[in-house]
């Protein structure tokens, strides 16, 4: 049984990814999540079981006790083999349920940083405390960066053999297509003249776009198209920025979309200005889709973009650094399609679907034979 909080980009395709190639013939799939959310729709969908729990992303003592006192009843009920908890929040209310329930295995992936950079010391130090001790009732931490595990290693103190670390993957060819970039452009209202530069995130501090807007307003002298494609909180917010920085006909937010693949066939090159991160799927996706990167070096952004032949690192919080590098690129035109192609051969061989779901099957098995819950030669049996 999978454990989640409310989900939405990353973290909802990565677990998306997961149950539709995990092998249903050796593992009996649920979800545990909030009802009426985007994640709970597209599992119902695709006729995953799910299991509704009142799990909100902040904490709210009255909720997450309600969460845990129906996650306990259905382990009992289920005869749950594994429990595997996603983001900080997911672990919290999932670890406690298997401890409850001495659920026999209990696994957490670690999806991105969980001591938030604004956080003073005592909350990160508190956290920290709170982990440490839920660690102790957790078989293995799955980090998908070994700069995330790094982290938690220092952070927590945790044993390196309790972490491992399993990249996120993608389905390459979904974003390898051939499309009409004109009449997507026209959709978009994108003037023809010009290249596109765009950014697909969730709106929120973390994605750092407010430093990719002050990088625009630096190039205004270019004739550039700036696009930021996602929803979020900080919407209205950048809106008004942008319109304080004079890039009211210069940035085109697009809001939520699901035609990726399809915007990404439009973008000359890929930014993410993230100030914290672990293995983001829009990195890949845009290299899957043969278009070169700009990223922060944060998380394990380095681990994904092979500098100077998939994309270039640039320091966080630096629009001026950042604009250097876009200015750079864009007079280049050769290297950007060198680099696109590269990026796209670097995806296969490193970052697919197959490639994370096979990892994490095997960890499933390893940890099932350690507690002799099955045994090596037979794997028959299905396991919920």
């Amino acid at each position: 049984m999978h454990v989640v909080r409310p989900a939405a980009g990353g973290m909802k395709n990565h677990l998306i990814n997961l149950i539709q190639y995990t092998d249903q013939t050796r593992f009996d799939v649920a979800v545990a999540c909030p009802p009426n959310t985007a994640l709970w729709d597209e599992l119902a969908a695709l006729g995953v079981r799910t299991i509704p729990i009142s799990l909100v992303g902040e904490i709210s003592p009255t909720r997450d006790y309600a969460a845990v006192h129906s996650l306990v009843k259905y382990l009992h009920q289920s005869g749950t083999t594994i429990l595997h908890a996603h983001s900080s929040k997911g672990a919290l209310v999932g670890r406690l349920a298997a401890m409850l329930a001495r659920t026999p295995v209990v696994i957490f992936t670690a999806h991105n940083s969980i001591f938030y950079e604004e956080w003073p010391g005592w909350k990160k130090k508190l956290f920290a405390t709170v982990e440490k001790f839920l660690a102790r009732f957790t078989d293995k931490i799955i980090t998908v960066s070994d700069a995330l595990k790094q982290e938690l290693m220092e952070w927590e103190g945790l044993p390196a053999k309790q972490l491992t670390t399993i990249y996120n993957g993608i389905e390459a060819d979904k974003f390898n297509i051939k499309a009409d970039t004109k009449a997507i452009r026209r959709s978009l209202k994108i003037p023809d003249l010009g290249p596109v530069v765009g950014t697909i995130a969730r709106l929120a501090p973390q994605k750092g776009i407010s430093h990719f807007l002050k990088a625009a307003s630096l190039l205004k002298e270019y004739q550039v198209n700036f696009l930021v494609v996602g929803d979020g909180p900080l919407m209205e917010t950048l809106k008004q920025e942008a319109s304080e920085l004079g890039l009211q006909n210069r940035v085109l937010f697009a809001g939520r979309r699901e035609d990726i693949a399809e915007i990404l066939s439009i973008l000359d090159i890929f930014v993410l200005p993230s100030v914290t991160e672990g293995l983001p799927l829009t990195v890949l996706e845009a290299m899957a889709a043969g278009k070169p990167v700009v990223a922060t070096r944060v998380g394990g952004v380095p681990e994904a973009i092979v500098e100077g032949k998939t994309g270039l690192v640039v320091a966080p919080k630096d629009p001026e650094a950042l604009a250097v590098a876009l200015a750079g690129l864009m007079g280049e035109r050769d290297r950007l399609l060198r680099m696109g192609a590269n990026g796209q051969k670097h995806v296969v061989e490193k970052f697919t679907v197959k490639m994370m779901v096979d990892k994490t099957m095997d960890l499933y098995q390893q940890l099932l034979t350690e507690k002799k819950l099955i045994t090596s030669k037979n794997t028959d049996q299905k396991i919920k």
